[in-house]
């Protein structure tokens, strides 16, 4: 059976076209704080999403806020997400999702704005040879280190946002899996069981000749 994987990394975001994402950026009333996140995939899934107060964004892409200050949005928004692990990620361990942002505030608590992404998932394959003790108590099935061959696909959702309000952007990782390597003093071991195994059954071969 394939083991879970670990992942974590963070993000970065802005408005306009061919921007540079960073750590925040504003557009009109509209305010992106980016955030960090980590854990590992249950039944190859993880999703990424929660703790929406920007300054202490976690588990989640960042979030968005909009002030309750009129105006009318028709801007492209970049978010930027970085993969720290699992290592070893094939080509670029960075993904880019582009959303348009459309709405219109005309006061407090009237109108709003839509973020549509583009929602097609990201296939991520990975050889992570730098094997690590899983940060997080983990059940026996999901696997005890953060190494090995695998894949994962990962996805960001598109929502709606009202004014005065933050809200986080979301994302999830769906079929997760990995072969661990097995870790070197596990697999010394291993190999010293079989020498000694293999020594056993010699023996018993001479003996029997013997008898």
């Amino acid at each position: 059976m394939a083991d879970e994987v670990f992942v974590a990394g963070f993000d970065n975001g802005c408005f306009g076209a061919a921007c540079a994402p960073g750590a925040t950026a504003t557009s009109g009333g509209l305010t992106f704080s980016n955030s960090t996140f980590q854990g590992t995939t249950a039944n190859g899934f993880r999703g990424l999403g929660g703790n929406p107060n920007p300054g202490s964004n976690f588990n989640n892409l960042g979030s968005l806020s909009l002030s309750t200050a009129p105006q009318s949005y028709n801007t492209p928004f970049t978010l930027q997400v970085t993969f720290t692990a699992p290592q070893g990620i094939n080509g670029s361990n960075s993904a880019t999702f582009v959303a348009t942002i459309t709405g219109t505030v005309r006061s407090d608590n009237t109108g709003g704005i839509f973020v549509d992404f583009n929602n097609t998932p990201i296939l991520f394959t990975f050889n992570d040879t730098n094997s690590e003790p899983n940060p997080e108590a983990q059940p026996p099935s999901a696997g005890n280190t953060t190494s090995g061959n695998g894949s994962f696909f990962f996805s960001v959702n598109d929502f709606s946002l009202d004014p005065g309000q933050t809200a986080p952007l979301n994302g999830q990782i769906t079929g997760a899996q990995q072969t661990t390597v097995p870790e070197p003093t596990t697999f010394s071991l291993f190999m010293v069981g079989l020498a000694g195994a293999a020594y056993a059954v010699r023996r018993k071969q001479i003996a029997n000749r013997g008898a």
